[in-house]
């Protein structure tokens, strides 16, 4: 298990910590990169998708096309992009890298859950939803609209 060393840096998004997700789809994000040390630091973040302990992909994610970057001392930058992830009912993960060190010195994460999913194996302290189904929900809003246009129409 990897300690996160948080004195050189932090990261933060925009993203909740499950949101309901179709594999291969777009996801929005803002992502926050804060350095929080008295000198210019360079940073590097990593992306892992992964599944109870089996990782199913890693890759970094790129700034101005690079994989690292600077950030001023005292200082935070917005990065507005997308990401892709080819799975499903997985947790997508990222790590803060700080160069110096080469420590992953912060980490988010967001749980992607596939539309009817029961159960998910969740990020640790976030209950999972259980015996939700989007499905069935969607099913009994749509029977009360129309109970309530015949009610209207007698």
């Amino acid at each position: 298990m990897t300690v996160l060393v948080g004195e050189y840096g932090d990261i933060f998004w925009t993203l909740h910590s499950s949101l309901v997700y179709a594999a291969g789809s777009e996801i929005s994000a803002r992502v926050y990169v804060a350095n929080i040390t008295d000198t210019e630091r360079e940073y590097m973040i990593m992306a892992t998708v992964s599944r109870e302990e089996t990782v199913l992909a890693e890759f970094p994610v790129t700034v101005d096309g690079r994989s690292w970057f600077t950030v001023e001392a005292d200082s935070v930058v917005t990065l507005p992009g997308a990401l892709k992830v080819s799975h499903t009912d997985a947790v997508l993960t990222l790590s803060l890298y700080e160069r110096e060190t080469g420590e992953i010195t912060d980490s988010v994460s967001t749980a992607l859950t596939g539309a009817g999913t029961q159960a998910l194996p969740v990020l640790p302290g976030i209950p999972a939803a259980e015996g939700l189904d989007i499905g069935s929900l969607v099913m009994v809003v749509v029977m009360i609209m129309m109970m309530g246009m015949v009610t209207r129409e007698v």
